[in-house]
């Protein structure tokens, strides 16, 4: 489902990954586990254009290497932050509305289905984001990504 080979992720003139290879199969759980350091940020920021890199990445036997980042969330692969990093001076429903950018045609849909999987969104689907606890961000960090229906 999701390959790299050969992945380097650089930062200026430093490089922060060396050569990374990952596999992940339909329908599998991986994670990624290591001291603060050790490249799992890095790794996923490769693995989806956010940064400079090199080596070959395959999404779905498509190769992503050059895709921008838009174009590969338009295929189905997202991305949870750490962190959070909501939009915290938009609603939630605006961010919401950010994470379907690609699919507004699908938005009521798909927001509803976020307000059914995180109730508590939808109770406060008017409050700005910033103004909400950690865990009530990670909800919708988790929700926005998911509004791009990932597979």
């Amino acid at each position: 489902m999701l390959n790299a080979r050969e992945l380097k992720v650089f930062y200026g003139v430093i490089q922060g990954l060396k050569g990374v290879d990952i596999d992940v199969y339909d329908r599998e759980i991986v994670t990624l586990i290591g001291s603060n350091g050790a490249g799992k940020t890095s790794t996923l920021n490769g693995i989806v254009n956010l940064v400079r890199s090199s080596g070959r990445v395959s999404f779905l036997n498509d190769d992503i290497s050059r895709s921008q980042t838009h174009q590969i969330v338009r295929r189905g692969l997202a991305l949870v932050p750490e962190g959070r990093r909501v939009f915290t001076n938009l609603t939630i429903e605006e961010n919401l509305r950010m994470g379907a950018y690609n699919n507004l045609a699908g938005y009521s849909r798909l927001r509803d289905r976020m307000y059914a999987l995180f109730p508590r969104l939808k109770e406060r689907h008017h409050q700005m984001a910033g103004t909400m606890s950690g865990g009530e961000q990670q909800m919708l960090a988790i929700a926005r990504a998911l509004m791009s229906e990932p597979v």
